[in-house]
């Protein structure tokens, strides 16, 4: 086994001693430039130089920076790996945005945060102007530090502090503003590097050395991937940088990657590849880190049973990632989100909803107390909406959203992931969701037109094997794909 990966105490160790003293001389960040071709490698001396800059560069620019919003507008590139620690390790909070969101979205968050600075890429994503208009004096280039000497560090991180502003992705209504903590970070740290990190390492194909690179492709605004940021220094890896996933050959093939974190819809693409015997253009890919949402558990055993490690991460925005690992590669527990360690507390409620309580809960939602006490008990029960049940050997299984259930006018409640995960067995449906309408379940279903009689006649068989209180009484056909996320999940609006 490798030396073991350790926690850092925070982000100001993380520099000073994972990124300075233990990993100087390690690659921490590759990326291709843009010529297409070059592969440009930062290690993580000059990481923690341009963290220093950028410290720098903020203090000068907002003098009164303790506890000022700080905004990045960004896709994946390495200033946006340096502003995250610049802004923290300067006394600012960190705010991350998803740039590709229309105006009413990013005004509206925008507003809330009061941003000191907003750091951007420069790109129009379809609200370049308004964002101009409404903002143009705070508006900083990514490499805004570059000019900017190195300056020293101090550790001026409250352990408990607002440290960083993350937003819900949201599948309905209005994105959250999710307050979390340095506290919050080093849970996570536990499960990512102290646990998730030291299982791979001890479960290298033959002839991998250490230490590992990740293709970092999902966006750096969602925590699903943003945690890569945080927990690759204690180990000394490399984060792999893709900014557009158009270009995720090219990169993964510029760029040998180990590890992926892996929303649905690159582990399909993955799959695929393998099965139509296309595994060379993953160019030597064999660990996916699975998140997001739900996948297919027959799908991941092939992967398994083809070479690929598979890992599932149960975890959210407001455990800053935090939750249960699954680490199975047999068909049992496979369909498993996991089995919970006892770094964080875990329990069923009587409704069957996951509750998590420890270092890993956030401080809150921001400016909004009301929605935190909806989902922070009084005694610091994190309630996480999702729904599942424990088999006998502790492992969790994922059952549905507490919030998406539809509740009938004679009281019965009925899931709607359980009525999709049935309908999702025909082959003519490409996508659905079912949800209430006028007291009646409705599955909303995109399909070609011509399958749609073919869809009609499943749904009757599918009733059929259904309590009457389940049962389907309305189809709506759609032309166009359902809408979805930034991390494509499918929307309930």
């Amino acid at each position: 086994m490798a030396e073991y990966i350790k926690v850092p105490a925070g982000v100001y160790d993380m520099v000073t001693r994972c990124m300075e003293q233990e990993f100087p001389d390690h690659v921490a960040i590759r990326y291709v430039a843009e010529d297409g071709k070059t592969v440009v490698e930062k290690k993580y001396r000059e990481y923690a130089q341009d963290i220093r800059r950028m410290t720098a560069y903020l203090k000068a620019e907002v003098p009164d920076i303790k506890g000022r919003r700080i905004v990045l507008l960004s896709r994946n590139c390495y200033e946006f790996c340096v502003a995250s620690y610049g802004i923290i390790l300067a006394g600012g909070v960190l705010v991350t945005l998803n740039q590709k969101k229309n105006w009413d979205e990013l005004e509206y968050e925008l507003g809330l945060v009061e941003p000191a600075l907003i750091l951007n890429d420069g790109i129009d994503y379809g609200c370049r102007a308004e964002l101009e208009a409404a903002y143009g004096p705070k508006l900083r280039p990514m490499d805004c530090y570059k000019e900017t000497a190195p300056g020293e560090l101090t550790n001026c991180v409250g352990h408990d502090d607002l440290m960083m502003l993350m937003f819900t992705s949201g599948t309905t209504g209005r994105s959250k503003g999710v307050m979390l903590s340095e506290r919050n970070m080093c849970a996570s740290l536990h499960t990512y590097s102290e646990v998730a990190e030291n299982w791979i390492t001890d479960r290298l194909p033959a002839g991998q050395k250490l230490p590992l690179s990740h293709m970092t492709l999902l966006p750096l605004f969602h925590m699903a991937c943003f945690v890569c940021v945080v927990s690759y220094p204690p180990a000394g890896w490399t984060l792999n940088l893709c900014g557009d996933i158009r270009d995720f050959y090219r990169d993964l093939g510029l760029m040998h990657s180990d590890v992926m974190a892996s929303a649905p819809m690159l582990v399909e693409t993955v799959y695929n590849d393998m099965k139509r015997g296309r595994v060379s253009r993953l160019n030597g890919l064999w660990d996916l880190c699975c998140s997001s949402a739900a996948l297919d558990p027959k799908m991941l055993l092939e992967l398994a049973q083809n070479g690929f490690v598979v890992n599932q991460c149960y975890g959210m925005t407001e455990t800053f990632g935090d939750g249960i690992l699954n680490f199975t590669q047999v068909e049992k527990h496979m369909s498993a989100v996991g089995k919970p360690d006892d770094h964080v507390q875990y329990k069923l409620d009587e409704t069957g909803e996951i509750c998590i309580k420890g270092d890993c809960v956030m401080l809150g939602y921001y400016k909004d107390p009301e929605a935190t006490a909806e989902v922070i008990d009084a005694d610091g029960w994190f309630h996480t909406g999702d729904l599942a049940r424990m088999d006998e050997e502790g492992f969790y299984y994922i059952t549905g959203r507490k919030k998406n259930l539809i509740i009938l006018a004679s009281g019965e409640n009925v899931s709607p992931e359980e009525l999709e995960k049935k309908l999702a067995l025909c082959p003519a449906i490409t996508e659905c969701i079912v949800k209430e309408k006028g007291q009646k379940i409705c599955a909303v279903i995109y399909c070609p037109e011509d399958k749609q009689e073919e869809v009609r006649a499943f749904v009757t068989e599918v009733n059929r094997s259904l309590p009457l209180y389940k049962r389907i009484s309305a189809v709506e056909f759609t032309a166009e794909p359902l809408p979805r996320n930034a991390l494509g999940k499918l929307l309930r609006k």
